[in-house]
């Protein structure tokens, strides 16, 4: 083990905490649901700064989970959990069902005869549903209990892919920031803060896709095999995303380039030229929205979403300009985009399916489907390309050693 872990950050030791966690929400929950969702928030706090392995960055840590606990604060005043189709439906399933020991039968019949058709709703049932009975719980705010929980974890888990497995350039200096920009970011998206306060898979799905990459990366196939394929269950393309991570932190360049060329002439022969077009657009929209250019989207239920759409826009330019300026940045770039535009072609393709459902025109900007939902499980991507687009754009207003060399200021490394 190693020694900068304590005995506490042993998983072991988390787990055994989360038991605990959900053992105080059976016996608080019933007696009071109010005071009991706020003790559960509460003892989230020691599980996220001691049970969990962190970079010795305390700003980050400190701001960034008080401010998304301040934002579940805001939603659970002013969102419901329970809005859209999807959401209502996975609500209702909790009603349907007396306990756990009747759903999961219904659950795993529809794996055994529709394995080729799987139904989100019964395998996103698989995480929540023994949530929801085993605490006696039935409101609809509970799910944020989860998906907090769940955000949690996925922020780790994007810490611990960039400690082990990040290996494109950048001075070792850098690292500590680099880190510190990917948890805070993610940790105050809005994005991820809607998502994780409404009754939706998509935390999930994000989440199984770095842990999916995780596997692989550590060679544990037949667990990936499991998850990958309980993940496409909830997601018909998460193998996409899953093996994009997977491609991005192996450094598996050539590979990744591959599968681009593929969805590209998938697209070419199911849509045509339109679908490429489309799809070039979708990887900036991926940033880029919310649309701040829509007076719409000012709407102060969007506003944060699309401030969010800012600062990531600012991050793409940045990427743009580092890659022309800094070398030793293109290959990160450059695997970035690939993996990107390939999730983007995925995606096109998705809304051509969707839109030609519907017997609707499909035209250029065509999207067929909320794609502000969709990007959310390679969100933490686009932060990873957003922290390290900022710690190269510090050396913008640094001085350049090598121009100081040329005038003696500095000594060459063999002086």
């Amino acid at each position: 083990m190693e020694a900068k872990r304590s005995a506490l950050q042993h998983p072991l030791a988390a787990a055994l905490y989360i038991v605990m966690l959900l053992l105080l929400g059976k016996l608080l929950l019933p007696l009071d649901q109010q005071l009991g969702t706020v003790l559960y928030f509460a003892l989230l706090l020691p599980f996220f700064f001691m049970l969990l392995r962190w970079p010795n960055t305390p700003v980050a840590l400190f701001v960034g989970i008080f401010v998304m606990l301040g934002g579940k604060l805001i939603y659970a005043m002013t969102q419901n959990p329970v809005t859209g189709l999807d959401e209502t439906r996975y609500y209702e399933q909790i009603g349907a069902f007396k306990g756990f020991t009747d759903f999961f039968p219904y659950a795993m019949d529809h794996i055994a005869n529709q394995w080729n058709d799987l139904s989100a709703y019964p395998m996103f049932g698989l995480i929540y549903m023994p949530f929801y009975k085993w605490l006696e719980l039935e409101d609809t705010f509970s799910i944020v209990m989860l998906n907090s929980l769940l955000l949690i974890l996925v922020v780790n888990s994007m810490y611990r892919l960039n400690e082990s497995h990040f290996h494109y350039e950048m001075a070792e200096e850098q690292r500590m920031r680099f880190h510190s920009y990917v948890i805070f970011g993610l940790l105050i998206s809005p994005a991820f803060m809607l998502m994780s306060s409404v009754f939706a898979k998509d935390v999930a799905c994000a989440l199984l896709g770095l842990y999916g990459a995780s596997l692989l990366l550590r060679r544990k196939y037949l667990l990936f095999l499991l998850v990958l394929l309980y993940s496409t269950g909830l997601r018909d393309y998460a193998i996409v995303y899953t093996f994009g991570f997977y491609f991005l932190y192996a450094k598996r360049v050539r590979t990744a380039f591959v599968v681009m060329v593929l969805a590209m002439g998938m697209l070419v022969l199911l849509i045509g030229p339109l679908g490429l077009m489309n799809s070039f657009l979708l990887v900036v929209f991926l940033f880029l929205s919310p649309n701040p250019i829509n007076a719409g989207n000012w709407s102060p239920e969007l506003v944060y979403r699309t401030l969010e759409a800012l600062w990531m826009t600012g991050g793409l330019i940045l990427s743009v300009l580092n890659f022309i300026r800094f070398k030793d940045t293109r290959p990160f770039y450059i695997i970035a985009f690939i993996l990107l535009y390939t999730y983007a072609c995925t995606l096109v393709l998705v809304g051509y399916v969707s839109i030609s459902g519907r017997e609707l025109e499909y035209g250029l900007g065509s999207v067929g489907d909320n794609m502000v939902r969709k990007k959310l499980p390679v969100l933490p991507l686009l932060y990873v390309v957003f922290a390290y687009s900022l710690v190269w754009g510090r050396k913008w207003f640094q001085p350049d050693d090598h121009h100081l060399k040329r005038k003696g200021e500095l000594p060459y490394a063999g002086s």
